[in-house]
């Protein structure tokens, strides 16, 4: 009796997508589909129709690279190196330009949220706090505070070791503690 996708490890399906058995790439995307929103989301700042698109472009990505998964390679990281890239694809297409008055306003809306203290408006806070670090330093802390990983996985992803990744990660929260405290 074949193992169902459910039983499988993301890694068993992924070789078999590679392999050619394309219907396999559910059970990823069902597995997936949920968390890399959820990074993406967070670093497009919230928007939810961005994360979405980009979501659906890493999905494309993994059709169209899955030649290029080793076996025995753990497909989270893969897949969210996949992300990152989709996401720096975006990004550099943008290019945003920093408007004073607007990151002005960003700012004391920053800090009326601190003042009233709901949760609601701290979790706004933070998200523009994050919108303020330079994308390098909210990927860092999106992917070990918000999506789990761990310095290794991160420094595999960033191409240094774990004990840079630390570092990378304690500079980019100081920044944030600076930006959400100011």
């Amino acid at each position: 009796m074949p193992a169902t996708a459910t039983q499988l490890s993301d890694e068993a399906l992924m070789e078999r997508v590679r392999d050619g058995e394309l219907d396999c790439l559910t059970g990823l995307f069902e597995r997936y589909q949920g968390p890399l929103y959820g990074f993406l989301a967070r670093l497009a700042n919230g928007d939810r129709d961005l994360a979405q698109d980009l979501t659906q472009n890493v999905f494309m990505r993994v059709l169209r690279y899955r030649a290029s998964y080793q076996p025995g390679q753990p497909f989270r990281a893969w897949v969210y190196q996949l992300a990152r890239h989709v996401w720096a694809d975006h990004y550099q297409r943008q290019r945003p330009t920093a408007d004073l008055e607007e990151v002005e306003k960003t700012a004391a809306h920053g800090r009326q949220a601190q003042a009233s203290r709901t949760r609601h408006d701290e979790q706004q806070a933070l998200q523009e706090a994050l919108a303020l670090l330079p994308a390098a330093q909210r990927e860092v802390l999106v992917l070990h505070r918000f999506q789990g990983f761990d310095y290794a996985e991160i420094g595999e992803q960033l191409g240094c070791t774990a004990g840079a990744a630390r570092v990378k990660a304690h500079r980019a929260l100081d920044a944030l503690r600076k930006i959400y405290l100011s």
